[in-house]
């Protein structure tokens, strides 16, 4: 059996709009699929599980980062593990850009190609909602800070704007108003390092932000979280080299730091937001764990940007 899971609502109907097209592909190179709607917040999640368990071969995603990301936590709560592909039919779609799909053919001659291959995916634990402590998974990055209020639904003409347009259009006030956000993170067995920060990212995939390239250098099956921090920048710092942000020369900046590790702690002594695959969830401390190579994904091979000398056909 291959099933699709369609979230009608991602990119502000965008999904709803492209899966008449997108099923006809399907179907012309994989025969008949099982279709499921999303219907409210988490049903992706309750649908995942219920496939994986029934043994379905392909699980399709259709949707953005968002859906894939209830996919993904509901996949790693069954008991069976189906090889997940996706269609990235909304206007975010930043794990679809690490894995190189930019179109709708390409990602149905990938779901096609029958190449499926083992990635990581990582737990977070953090606060949420009220302070209650709170675990999920995410598979594409996590955000403190600056990231984090920008991933909080758009309002107004915002709503209407693509990934990218939105995403700065949220952050620019919030550079203006000069906010940082104070922390400490540990990372593996490492002494704890402190900053003052703009924002700071946990990542497996390379973007963030509908096409900022957050984690240029990180790989999708290595067994590490590429973390990047952000020191305190004001908008003019950042709008005079805007371009990196986007080339994958943000390491470049002289206050951007980098690392790589299996676990990362971070705290603070204040309220600090937190995001993870461009949902605000709660805020720190938060607690990120690898789990090397625990989804099979459907993607392109030998991709730069996944570690292809050690993943598995």
């Amino acid at each position: 059996m291959i099933a699709a899971i369609v979230n009608p609502c991602a990119g502000s109907g965008a999904a709803r709009r492209g899966w008449p097209r997108a099923a006809r592909m399907l179907e012309q190179r994989l025969g008949p699929i099982q279709v499921h709607f999303t219907q409210a917040p988490g049903h992706a999640t309750t649908l995942a599980r219920e496939l994986a368990d029934a043994c379905c071969d392909l699980l399709i995603v259709a949707g953005g980062d968002g859906t894939l990301n209830e996919v993904v936590n509901g996949i790693l709560g069954a008991t069976a593990m189906p090889p997940v592909g996706l269609l990235p039919l909304a206007s975010g779609g930043d794990f679809a850009r690490t894995l190189g799909l930019r179109d709708l053919a390409r990602s149905v001659n990938v779901l096609g190609s029958g190449c499926a291959r083992p990635i990581d995916a990582f737990r977070a634990r953090f606060l949420g909602p009220g302070g209650a402590p709170a675990e999920r998974c995410f598979l594409n990055a996590a955000s403190i800070g600056l990231g984090a209020l920008a991933a909080i639904p758009p309002q107004g003409w915002r709503r209407a704007a693509p990934g990218s347009a939105r995403y700065l259009a949220a952050a620019i006030p919030i550079l203006a108003s000069g906010r940082s956000f104070p922390i400490t993170i540990r990372m593996d067995d490492a002494s704890p390092l402190a900053f003052t920060i703009t924002t700071a990212a946990v990542a497996n995939g390379q973007y963030q932000g509908g096409g900022i390239r957050i984690a240029p250098e990180a790989l999708i099956d290595d067994g590490l979280a590429d973390i990047t921090v952000v020191e305190r920048v004001s908008l003019l710092e950042v709008a005079a080299r805007l371009p990196i942000l986007y080339s994958g020369a943000l390491y470049s900046h002289p206050k951007v730091r980098h690392w790589r590790a299996a676990r990362v702690r971070v705290e603070s002594e204040g309220e600090v937001p937190v995001e993870l695959d461009g949902e605000p969830v709660g805020t720190l401390p938060l607690e990120i764990q690898v789990l090397p190579r625990a989804l099979l994904f459907m993607r392109p091979p030998e991709r730069r940007g996944d570690a292809a000398q050690s993943s598995v056909s």
